[in-house]
């Protein structure tokens, strides 16, 4: 990996609390991203990780701290908001595909609407990343012809056609069954190895231990540990991330 300090920030969360009620989802989450950083987020079950994933993009409004992206503070105005999510892509556990338009719609829809292309810019952009993705050939379907793994790559292609600086990942093969998991991690590495900036939210241990740069553990809404993948794995240096690691199979 090389080294955090030649590289450049592209967010930067500090001190970041969110509430639902009386829970504190998350406690002072802290942490610095950099260009081209694969970040795996794992812990347990309720931890927090989503949470702060989705905190990135505002999906959920944090509570304290701040949030930067790219050097745009993170808040309620909603031109530093458009700003942000123009730059941010996200791709969900559950696909939140249009099935009322085709692959192909599905993937050129934003461009279009927010890039303002025109629609053969788009659509030719669109063709290109199916393509990419393997489906290509689906392009004229809709997402109920499509497996769960062939939805989640549409996802991830419509994701890309915005050409974002950074892409979350929340749980993506969580709602896939199990022999469909490996096309979408398939394309997940291959996106790592193009330099985009990728954070993971993830229980597939293989994946974050084989691709990722680095590697932060969640447990009760805090960042325990903020480390490589093959120290965490092999050394981790907290009892509850140990106690983590000998429920799960590393991969």
């Amino acid at each position: 990996m090389t080294a955090q300090v030649t590289l450049k920030p592209i967010i930067e969360a500090r001190d970041v609390d969110k509430h639902f009620g009386t829970f504190r989802a998350l406690k002072g989450a802290t942490a610095t991203f950099y260009e081209g950083q694969v970040t795996a987020i794992i812990g347990p079950s309720g931890s927090g990780k989503s949470t702060f994933l989705r905190t990135l993009n505002r999906l959920e409004a944090h509570d304290g701290g701040s949030i930067r992206i790219d050097g745009i503070e993170l808040n309620d105005d909603m031109k530093n908001l458009d700003a942000i999510r123009r730059e941010v892509g996200m791709v969900f556990q559950n696909f939140n595909l249009f099935s009322h338009l085709t692959i192909l719609k599905n993937v050129a829809l934003a461009p279009m609407r927010v890039r303002k292309m025109s629609k053969a810019e788009a659509e030719a952009k669109a063709l290109a990343l199916l393509e990419r993705v393997g489906l290509k050939d689906q392009a004229h379907k809709y997402p109920v012809q499509l497996s769960g793994g062939q939805q989640q790559r549409v996802a991830i292609a419509r994701a890309l056609a915005m050409d974002p600086k950074v892409l979350l990942f929340d749980e993506p093969t969580s709602a896939l069954d199990p022999e469909m998991v490996n096309e979408v991690l398939a394309v997940m590495r291959e996106l790592a190895h193009t330099g985009i900036t990728m954070l993971v939210v993830t229980h597939e241990m293989g994946f974050a231990r084989e691709v990722a740069d680095r590697l932060i553990f969640f447990d009760l809404g805090a960042i325990l540990e903020d480390t490589t993948p093959n120290e965490f794995f092999s050394n981790p240096a907290h009892a509850r991330a140990k106690a983590f690691l000998s429920q799960v199979r590393p991969g």
